[in-house]
């Protein structure tokens, strides 16, 4: 996979930034966002819905933040986030702390270039793709990268956990 290189008139957001300044190699995928889910990326990019992976913020019960990444074709099942995370329970973390928290609005939000580093909680299954999207911290930019590159790129701050549960059909 080759890095993308950026025109002047495309994004550079932190999330981009910090990968590029670690030699991580990724590809820019962008579309025109409207609903800001994961199933407006796949049906807008064609990537696969499996591949798009949500960056979730969960609060503990020991009020301490964590990123939870998580396949789109999935839901977290929280009690088993939870007991990943040591914590006697978990929630997503309140709309107008995103921001706050993570530097980037929800439907946008990034493993990567947060305000300050968050542990981040992956889904053991993200590792057996051959590639997965991202949110590159803004609406409509994804970075398309290995998942291993991912892993190795967090270190220490990712945890790999079974999690994931399949998205109920209400």
């Amino acid at each position: 996979m080759t890095k993308n290189v950026l025109a002047k008139n495309e994004v550079f957001t932190r999330a981009l930034k910090e990968l590029a300044a670690a030699h991580v190699p990724y590809r820019l995928m962008s579309f025109p966002a409207r609903e800001k889910s994961a199933e407006e990326v796949s049906r807008e990019t064609g990537f696969p819905l499996a591949q798009v992976v949500k960056t979730l913020l969960v609060q503990g019960s020991s009020k301490k933040y964590y990123l939870a990444l998580c396949p789109g074709d999935c839901q977290v099942n929280v009690k088993a986030l939870a007991r990943a995370l040591s914590e006697k329970d978990v929630e997503m973390a309140k709309r107008e702390d995103v921001p706050k928290v993570t530097g980037y609005f929800i439907g946008g939000v990034s493993p990567l270039g947060t305000h300050r580093p968050l542990p981040v909680i992956m889904e053991a299954s993200i590792l057996t793709m051959p590639q997965i999207a991202i949110s590159a911290g803004q609406w409509g930019c994804q970075a398309v990268l290995r998942p291993s590159d991912l892993r190795q790129h967090l270190g220490n701050r990712v945890t790999l956990a079974s999690f994931a549960q399949e998205e109920s059909k209400d």
